[in-house]
C-alpha cells in the first residue's frame, strides 16, 4: 500500500471523528433544557374584619381562592378588669366576644386559616393608662395570650401584638429607637413561653412592624426596631416567624437599595438576611400581615394613593415577587372592602385599599387577586 493512500486514509478518518463530534455536539444543544422549577407562591391571605355590614365575609374568600384570613382583639376589651386566674380563658374577668368562635368555626369550615393578633392593654395593667400603654408587667400580656389560645383553639398561628412601633398602638417609643423594642422584647419572649406551654404547636409571629419610622416619641422605624428587638440579657427574644406591614410607595423592585428607616416591600430581601444575622440557623420565615394602595384618596397615616389600574397592576407583582423571595409564608392583602368613609377637616382617615368599594363595588384589582395562585394551604387541627 503507498504511503500517500494509507495517510489519505487517516486523513478521511480523523474527518469522520470530528464530524461525529460535531453531531453529537449539536444534538446535545438541541435536546431541550430543563424546565424552570415552578415559583411557589405564599399562602395568600386577606387582612379584614370578618363582618361586613352584618354579613360574614368568607363566602368570598373561598371565590377568591384565599388560603388565610388575619384579624385581630382587644385585650383591653376583653379584660377589663384584672383576673385572678389569667392564663384560664374561664376566668370570670373575661368578655370574650359572643360570636369569634363560631366566626372562627366557619373560616375553618371553609377552608381558610384564621390568624389573630391582639393589641389594646387595659388599664389595670399599665398604670390607668389609655389602652395603647405597654403593660408594667409583661408578664400580664402574656398570660393573657396563655388563656387566648386555650380558649380558641381554631387559631394555631397568633401575632403577638400588630405594629408596636407606631406610637397608636404601642407607648412609650423614643429614646432614639430603643424604648418600644426592649419593652416588645420582654413582651414577646414571655409570650412565647406561655403561649407553647398552652398548646405545644402554636405558632408565635413577632415583631410585625410597620414600614417606616422617625425615632422619636411617635414612631421607631423598623430596622431600629429590629436592631433593638433584645432581652435585657442582650439575646433575641423567642419567636417562630417574623411579621412585618411592607406598605410602599417605590417602583416594585428588590434589585433598589435599603434606605434608612424603613423596611418596605423592596427591602424584605434586606430583611431576610438581618433576619439570618441576628437568628443563626433558624432561617425564620416572613408573614406579610397587611400589604396594599389605597385608590380612592390618600387616608390618615398614609397619604399615598394610586389609581384602580394601578393597584390591580402592581397587586399580581408583589405576589410574584414575594414568591421568587422564596422566604414569605403568607401574604395578606388589607383589606376586602375598603373602611367606611371617615372625614377629619379636610383629610380623609379611612383606608381604601380594598378590592371592593365600602358599598360594594368591585374594583379591577378583584380580579388580579382572584388569579393569584393560593399557595400552600396551612389549615390544621
Amino acid at each position: 500500500m503507498r504511503a500517500g493512500a494509507v495517510g489519505s486514509r487517516a486523513a478521511r478518518a480523523a474527518a469522520v471523528v470530528v464530524l461525529l463530534a460535531a453531531v453529537a455536539l449539536a444534538a446535545g444543544s438541541a435536546r431541550p433544557s430543563a424546565a424552570p422549577k415552578p415559583l411557589r407562591y405564599p399562602s395568600k391571605c386577606l387582612n379584614d374584619a370578618a363582618m361586613h355590614r352584618g354579613r360574614p365575609i368568607f363566602s368570598q374568600l373561598r371565590r377568591l381562592h384565599v388560603r388565610v384570613w388575619s384579624s385581630g382583639i382587644s385585650w383591653a376589651k376583653i379584660a377589663r378588669r384584672r383576673p385572678k386566674r389569667p392564663r384560664l380563658p374561664s376566668d370570670p374577668a373575661y368578655r370574650w366576644p359572643a360570636n369569634l368562635g363560631r366566626l372562627l368555626d366557619q373560616a375553618r369550615k371553609d377552608g381558610i386559616e384564621p390568624v389573630l393578633y391582639v393589641n389594646g392593654f387595659p388599664s389595670w395593667s399599665n398604670g390607668d393608662r389609655d389602652s395603647s400603654w405597654a403593660p408594667q408587667d409583661p408578664q400580664d400580656y402574656a398570660d393573657f395570650m396563655a388563656a387566648a389560645v386555650r380558649r380558641y383553639p381554631q387559631v394555631r398561628r397568633w401575632i403577638v401584638f400588630s405594629e408596636p412601633s407606631n406610637y397608636v398602638n404601642f407607648r412609650p417609643q423614643g429614646d432614639d429607637g430603643k424604648r418600644a423594642p426592649r419593652l416588645y422584647a420582654r413582651m414577646l419572649d414571655a409570650s412565647y413561653a406561655a403561649m407553647h406551654a398552652a398548646r405545644r404547636n402554636v405558632v408565635v409571629i413577632g415583631g410585625n412592624v410597620h414600614p417606616a419610622g422617625f425615632n422619636d416619641e411617635t414612631t421607631t422605624a423598623p430596622d431600629t426596631f429590629l436592631e433593638n428587638m433584645v432581652l435585657p440579657n442582650g439575646r433575641r427574644p423567642r419567636l417562630d416567624m417574623f411579621g412585618i406591614n411592607p406598605y410602599t410607595e417605590r417602583s416594585l423592585n428588590m434589585g433598589l437599595p435599603h434606605l434608612p428607616h424603613r423596611v418596605d416591600f423592596d427591602d424584605l430581601d434586606w430583611l431576610v438576611r438581618q433576619l439570618d444575622r441576628d437568628y443563626p440557623g433558624k432561617r425564620l420565615r416572613l408573614f406579610v400581615d397587611e400589604f396594599g394602595w389605597n385608590t380612592e384618596h390618600s387616608a390618615g397615616g398614609w397619604l399615598y394613593v394610586v389609581s384602580r389600574q394601578k393597584q390591580a397592576a402592581s397587586l399580581p407583582l408583589a405576589f410574584r415577587l414575594a414568591a421568587k423571595l422564596g422566604r414569605i409564608d403568607t401574604m395578606c392583602w388589607f383589606e376586602l372592602y375598603d373602611s367606611a368613609p371617615e372625614k377629619r377637616g379636610n383629610q380623609w382617615w379611612n383606608w381604601t385599599s380594598g378590592l371592593r368599594t365600602f358599598p360594594g363595588v368591585r374594583k379591577p384589582s378583584w380580579a388580579a387577586f382572584a388569579r393569584v395562585p393560593s399557595g400552600p394551604s396551612q389549615l390544621q387541627r
